[in-house]
C-alpha cells in the first residue's frame, strides 16, 4: 500500500513539475524598462518548451523575434532591433517569480533594469 502511495505521489510531482516547466513563462508580458530618458513600455509574447523560450517583443522601435532559455527562475533572452547605425543586439537577463519578472537589459552601450507582469 505504501509503495502505491509513494509511486502515485512521485508520478503526481513529475507530471505537475513537467506541466509547470512547459508553460512557466508562456503568455503575454507587460514590461517597463527604466531607461536613461525615463520609463519605456514593451509587450513580450513568450512560449516555453522545456528550457527553451521563443517569442516576440513589441517596443516603441518596432517588433522583434526573441530566443533564449529559462533555467529554474533565471531567464535569458536576446533579440535585435533596428537602430540608426544598424541592428542593435539586446540581451535580457532576469528572474521569474510566478507572474512577475525583473532583471537587467544590456543594450550594448548601456544597461537598464526592467520589471514585467504576466497578463
Amino acid at each position: 500500500m505504501f509503495r502505491r502511495f509513494a509511486a502515485a505521489l512521485a508520478l503526481t510531482f513529475v507530471v505537475g513539475a513537467s506541466a509547470l516547466a512547459q508553460g512557466g513563462v508562456t503568455g503575454v508580458w507587460d514590461l517597463t524598462v527604466n531607461g536613461p530618458e525615463g520609463a519605456i513600455t514593451a509587450t513580450a509574447t513568450l512560449a516555453q518548451d522545456g528550457e527553451k523560450v521563443i517569442g516576440a517583443i513589441e517596443t516603441p522601435q518596432g517588433k522583434a523575434e526573441l530566443t533564449g532559455t529559462l533555467k529554474g527562475k533565471a531567464i535569458n533572452v536576446s533579440f535585435s532591433i533596428p537602430g540608426p547605425n544598424g541592428p542593435l543586439d539586446i540581451k535580457v537577463n532576469g528572474e521569474v517569480d510566478g507572474a512577475s519578472m525583473k532583471g537587467m537589459i544590456d543594450f550594448g552601450m548601456g544597461m537598464a533594469d526592467f520589471t514585467a507582469k504576466k497578463k
